[in-house]
């Protein structure tokens, strides 16, 4: 694997504007990532060695078809992506718990199911170049909209919980989505890591 260049360079792309996106925002710059955050995706004007893709589904506000808006990012990132050689770049998808199903958000459900299948595909298609493609499946972090809502309509049910002893905040899914941004997890790629503090171990029904 040869030296990049430095500061790595990052893209967030945050259609629906939101605080976990911010977080991650801030996260990488830490780490000393040069980042770019837009609402709309534009071509960048260089290597990108990180990309986060951000839909909005974890505060119940999604813009337009989140799988497909995926597809259609990393197309036209794909010229931009390291070579394998370079050690690859590092995508994260940000996607929803509700991908398990929950009985008052069946698009929701819907769309972060059709996510995760979008993002591993795109793992399996882009996996010899070098480049990774994960998900951080989490909970409406606290202080989301759906958070607030508690209980959903129509239903018995609260908003799961996690087993520990706080709910998840959007510096939880950030610390998750940097991990796998990371040049160091060049080794793990398709996989979904729940950010929920337990929740899914339970069932859809029993959160």
């Amino acid at each position: 694997m040869s030296d990049r260049i430095f500061p790595p360079r990052a893209l967030v792309l945050d259609p629906a504007g939101t605080a976990t996106a911010d977080a991650l925002t801030a996260r990488l710059k830490s780490n000393g990532y040069g980042v770019d955050t837009r609402t709309v995706f534009s071509e960048p004007t260089g290597p990108i060695d990180a990309f986060a893709y951000e839909p909005g589904l974890l505060d119940g506000i999604p813009t337009g078809n989140a799988a497909e808006q995926l597809l259609t990012a990393v197309k036209r990132l794909t010229p931009f992506l390291r070579a394998a050689e370079e050690g690859g770049s590092r995508i994260v998808v940000i996607a929803s718990r509700d991908g398990l199903g929950w009985p008052s958000r069946p698009d929701l459900a819907a769309q972060s199911g059709a996510l995760i299948s979008a993002a591993r595909s795109l793992a399996l298609q882009l996996g010899r170049t070098g480049t990774t493609v994960n998900v951080v499946a989490a909970l409406p972090p606290e202080g989301s909209p759906l958070r607030s809502a508690g209980r959903p309509e129509n239903t018995h049910l609260y908003e799961p919980e996690a087993l520990t002893p706080e709910p998840v905040t959007a510096q939880d899914i950030a610390e998750t989505a940097a991990f796998f941004l990371d040049p160091r997890s060049g080794y793990i790629t398709g996989q979904v890591l729940n950010c929920c503090g337990g929740a899914s171990l339970l069932s859809s029904l029993s959160v």
